[in-house]
């Protein structure tokens, strides 16, 4: 049934929050009783944070006439990324910690990466050269680093490390890192035998661990499929997955970021199902929509910072037609969906892979990626079309080549989709048109959708008469009744693209060219 459209869109919601709060947890609304804001105030507690790696990569250039962008890889390159860390650029006026990310600071963490520390990898010493301001025993300057990360908003410092010891001299710096209050290690490479972990449960320390296998920056033969591989129960990456904390997919290059990762979150969620004794979490780095749709943790990289370099900016994380370094909105709109559908285990529930495969390809200039291999070649890196958790996969329509798409039936009853762009030499980050139908079955939502689609059906268990539709940028704190300008025929929710994308770019930031995020509610 077609309803009016003098109910248009954008007009207030007169809802009230009792009314959706069995749907979602944390509902406000505004004192005047007349606007619902169908996203949560409280932050999320699921361990996502936002690393320095990248923005260190960024910082060396700013003003030079020329650079060669050589220099920025390998060995010559990280040691340039380190000296980028210090108080200033962190914790200063115009520093990371002060600008970037205010509307979800409370929900990440600000993980200190390579640098920080004097020393080595892993001493946990506050390098006193970088950061004058905090002063006395290893514990104290620790504690007030990370107080000072705190008082600007974020939800705590974490920190990276390498190769930890072990044996008495790591149940040092685990009970250093509890007495300054950090929860959060991101461990890059090292504890082959998860010691760090059997002395943390043996001191029962609130601390999270975050462990990974060290990969390529593309998946396997790059020259022809690249595809990651199967990963049986039995394999090392399972191992690390079953015996740690949160799962980290591992490096990848900025443009063709999301078909490697997508690959080898798949072959993950394959390998894993089955046993939900898994406790982990997976993290599939700065893929945020992949991460809010499929349940995955994020650990942002990506930063506002462009223009400062010479000639043509170089970048070696973020670089090429995508230009994520301008799609800063998106990590604010999966961040804040995550409020309302959790991160989960990858052992939890059913998973559907397509066998269906999509082949990115891009030729990397220089500049364009650290692994000097790639430069000047051809590279190829393959994924399933569609995957699915805890459901059946999206149906996808497009004219000629397809978007990749993705769903997730969460926990607790809400659904997310996303459809998102592909890359092949001398174009990346376009999107096929596409109309996606979505099996929802039972599944109560709220649902999340991400990306831009020509249409998105929804296909419920139970006729939908009477209900009302409200939807909602994820970005933002006010939903909206798009009831007139949706179609709703007994168990089936069609929604056009166009107001998708209205509603989900509803409270985009001015120069912002993220992709729509938004939130519906039916009540």
């Amino acid at each position: 049934m077609r309803m009016s459209r003098r109910r248009f869109l954008g007009a207030s919601v007169a809802t009230t929050a009792t009314t959706l709060a069995t749907t979602i947890p944390g509902l406000s609304q505004s004192r005047a009783g007349r606007r619902t804001n169908l996203v949560p105030v409280k932050p999320c507690d699921a361990p996502n944070y936002w690393c320095t790696w990248a923005v260190q990569n960024y910082m060396y250039g700013h003003g030079l006439r020329s650079l060669d962008a050589t220099l920025l890889e390998g060995d010559a390159g990280a040691q340039l990324a380190r000296a980028a860390m210090t108080e200033k650029n962190v914790l200063g006026d115009a520093g990371w910690a002060k600008t970037f990310y205010p509307k979800v600071r409370g929900d990440l963490y600000l993980m200190l990466d390579d640098g920080w520390e004097s020393g080595g990898m892993a001493t946990f010493e506050v390098a006193t050269a970088k950061f004058p301001s905090f002063t006395g025993d290893a514990t104290e300057r620790l504690r007030g680093l990370n107080h000072a990360v705190k008082t600007t908003g974020w939800r705590s410092a974490a920190l990276w490390c390498r190769n930890p010891p072990d044996g008495d001299s790591g149940r040092r710096l685990e009970k250093l890192s509890d007495a300054a209050g950090i929860p959060y290690w991101k461990i890059d490479i090292g504890d082959p035998n998860f010691e760090m972990v059997q002395m943390r449960d043996e001191m029962r320390l609130p601390l999270r661990f975050e462990h990974v296998h060290g990969e390529s920056a593309v998946n396997g033969d790059w020259h022809k499929d690249g595809r990651f591989g199967v990963q049986p129960w039995g394999s090392r990456r399972m191992v690390i997955l079953r015996n740690t904390d949160v799962y980290r997919t591992y490096d990848v290059t900025s443009i063709l970021s999301l078909p490697t990762t997508l690959d080898r979150l798949a072959e993950m969620l394959k390998g894993t199902q089955g046993h939900p004794e898994v406790k982990a979490l997976l993290n599939v780095e700065d893929e945020v929509y992949v991460a809010a749709a499929m349940g995955c943790t994020m650990g942002v990289m990506r930063h506002p910072l462009t223009g400062l370099r010479p000639g043509d900016d170089a970048d070696l994380f973020f670089n090429g037609p995508r230009q994520a370094k301008r799609r800063m909105d998106e990590v604010v709109r999966a961040v804040r969906w995550q409020r309302i559908a959790a991160p989960f285990s990858p052992g939890i529930g059913t998973v559907a892979i397509d066998d269906e495969i999509l082949t990115d390809s891009w030729r990397f200039a220089k500049g364009q990626s650290w692994e000097s291999d790639l430069i000047g070649a051809e590279v190829r890196q393959g994924a399933p079309a569609r995957m699915a958790r805890g459901m059946a996969l999206p149906e996808v329509k497009a004219k000629g080549e397809r978007p990749f798409a993705f769903a997730t039936r969460f926990p607790n009853g809400a659904v997310a989709v996303a459809a998102q762009e592909r890359t092949r030499v001398g174009e990346a980050w376009y999107m096929p048109e596409c109309e996606v139908t979505l099996p929802v079955a039972d599944a109560p939502g709220p649902y999340g959708v991400f990306g831009n689609f020509k249409s998105l059906t929804m296909v419920f268990e139970a006729p939908l008469h009477g209900k009302r539709v409200l939807a909602q940028d994820l970005a933002g704190d006010e939903a909206v009744d798009i009831t007139g300008d949706v179609q709703v025929r007994g168990k089936v929710l069609h929604l056009p693209g166009e107001v998708l994308r209205r509603v989900g770019l509803r409270s985009a930031t001015a120069g912002d060219l993220s992709s729509p995020g938004l939130v519906i509610a039916l009540v």
